[in-house]
């Protein structure tokens, strides 16, 4: 019979594959045959396959693909990138959702400085009031205007004697004025009594 030459490299291939077989064994034993099936069964490849695995990196890369452990990360791969891509989404839709109550916050904050600038507007019309309103105030008032009435009395007296009225013009100017003059003094000294009171009360 004739003999059939291998060549160098086909003792090595035959020996890679004995020992991947012999492995191949002896992890099946060891993991109760958990992870053999995850593992390429190269011992069921013709001679001319495990050629082309070697020659041919798109076979190579199909029979890659579908071993068992292989797809099993791609699956997980998968699912690590719908989670990635799921909580980009949630973190695009947190980001939106911030910038609405930034806008939101901006609005409440211009609206309250709004309204802070009206309460200090009306505070101050209030203190201005209270100024006016208030008895002493009204006490010095009422004592400058019985001192106009008095100037006034004085005024029409001195016109008469210069001869620029007549008696009954005098008469009822003089008299109106110091009308006016006798109303203010008693409601200043009305006034001066009750604050007088008021002060010694503690109040």
């Amino acid at each position: 019979m004739p003999t059939t030459q291998h060549s160098p490299q086909d003792h090595s291939l035959a020996h890679s594959l004995a020992q991947g077989h012999v492995l191949d064994k002896n992890d099946a034993k060891e993991s109760e045959g958990g992870e053999a099936g995850n593992m390429p069964n190269l011992s069921t490849l013709s001679l001319g396959e495990l050629k082309e695995l070697d020659r041919d990196p798109e076979f190579f890369d199909d029979f890659i693909e579908e071993m068992s452990v292989v797809q099993h990360l791609n699956e997980e791969l998968d699912s690590m990138m719908n989670q990635v891509e799921n909580i980009s989404r949630e973190n695009e839709s947190k980001g939106n959702h911030l910038v609405e109550l930034k806008r939101r916050l901006s609005d409440d904050y211009t609206a309250l400085k709004t309204l802070g600038e009206k309460c200090d507007q009306l505070n101050k019309k209030y203190m201005k009031k209270s100024e006016e309103y208030a008895p002493q105030h009204i006490r010095e008032l009422l004592q400058i205007a019985a001192s106009n009435a008095d100037a006034d009395c004085d005024r029409h007296v001195e016109h008469f004697l210069n001869g620029k009225i007549d008696v009954q013009t005098f008469l009822n100017t003089y008299q109106s004025s110091k009308k006016i003059s006798a109303e203010r003094k008693a409601k200043e000294e009305r006034l001066g009594t009750q604050l007088s009171a008021l002060e010694r009360a503690g109040i």
